[in-house]
């Protein structure tokens, strides 16, 4: 047996039968309340930091974190990379304790448990005991909803209530919009699913990060911007958040070495509507056969979760 197929077998996070009928209504009152009831939320958050959040592990946490009850949206082109660094991001939330739940029906889900099994280690050649040091590592920390197809539109809000309910995650990944059974072009119904999902983070503690692909057509030598994103022009400005990633295609198109001092990715906020609303632009380097991205001040064994020597004990 291979290490996919021990990760197959025993990983303890496949949700393919769950009824989602109870969660379809969001129970939506309205609710009017005496500012004075909020007293002591608000002396709660007075103890709480300027910037604060869930780390990325990138230099950009001195001015950006992922908080409760926001969404971010994350887009890019086509093959830049998007889901390479979440998964990355994802792997430094459970190294701090944090759970989290993927629905990624982009990925099949033994590709994306490899991902992390690679990212994880650092290497691309993972064994049997490796896979059982991640799965243990993943105890209770992680979980996928196995979905081979797109979403119906009417199941991604209740399938997040489902998961805050019952799993109780710190994150909920969504990746991607396209893949949640809405046309490209029916802006509306994706205006009405994204506000559906954004209402189930403001009501919940937890952060849902949506993958937005940024739209064909334009020229993927520069970073996609917020209104690149495919779809509703609503959609960025719904989100607390956006970050853009952009793969450096321009360099790897000349391998003379002039270009090597450039960054191969860019991690770009580019828009953070709490905590001061900074933004700023993260250049990255790859460590293509770890799946690593890692910054110019840092080896990239720094972002490494468990290290080989860590399995070897």
């Amino acid at each position: 047996m291979n290490a996919l197929d021990k990760i197959v077998e025993m990983f303890p996070g496949r949700l393919d039968k769950i009824d989602l009928s109870a969660y379809r209504d969001d129970t939506y009152q309205p609710r009017v309340k005496c500012a004075n009831e909020y007293g002591d939320a608000l002396k709660k958050r007075l103890t709480q930091p300027t910037i604060w959040g869930a780390k990325s592990g990138f230099l950009c946490d001195s001015y950006f974190r992922f908080r409760p009850r926001e969404m971010t949206i994350w887009t890019g082109y086509k093959g830049h990379g998007k889901s390479a660094v979440l998964s990355q991001v994802l792997l430094k939330f459970m190294q701090s304790g944090q759970k989290v739940f993927v629905c990624s029906p982009e990925f099949h889900p033994v590709e994306l448990m490899y991902r992390f099994l690679v990212q994880c280690l650092g290497c691309s050649t993972p064994s049997e005991e490796e896979a059982d040091v991640l799965l243990e590592f993943f105890t209770d920390t992680l979980w996928v909803y196995d979905v081979q197809a797109s979403l119906k539109p009417n199941d991604v809000a209740p399938l997040c209530r489902w998961v805050c309910e019952n799993i109780k995650p710190d994150h909920i990944v969504i990746d991607s919009l396209m893949k949640c059974g809405i046309s490209p072009d029916d802006y509306s119904a994706q205006k009405t699913l994204v506000d559906q999902v954004q209402s189930v983070a403001h009501n919940n503690p937890v952060h849902i990060h949506l993958v937005a692909h940024a739209r064909k057509g334009h020229s993927d030598e520069s970073p996609a911007r917020l209104h690149d994103i495919k779809g509703a022009s609503e959609i960025a400005d719904m989100a607390e958040n956006v970050i853009s990633i952009w793969r450096n295609k321009p360099k790897e198109k000349i391998r003379d070495g002039s270009k090597d001092i450039e960054p191969d990715a860019m991690f770009i906020v580019e828009a953070q509507r709490n905590c001061g609303g900074e933004i700023g632009v993260n250049p990255l380097w790859f460590k293509r056969d770890a799946m690593i991205y890692f910054e110019p001040h840092k080896d990239w064994r720094d972002y490494v979760s468990i290290g080989r020597t860590e399995v070897a004990l």
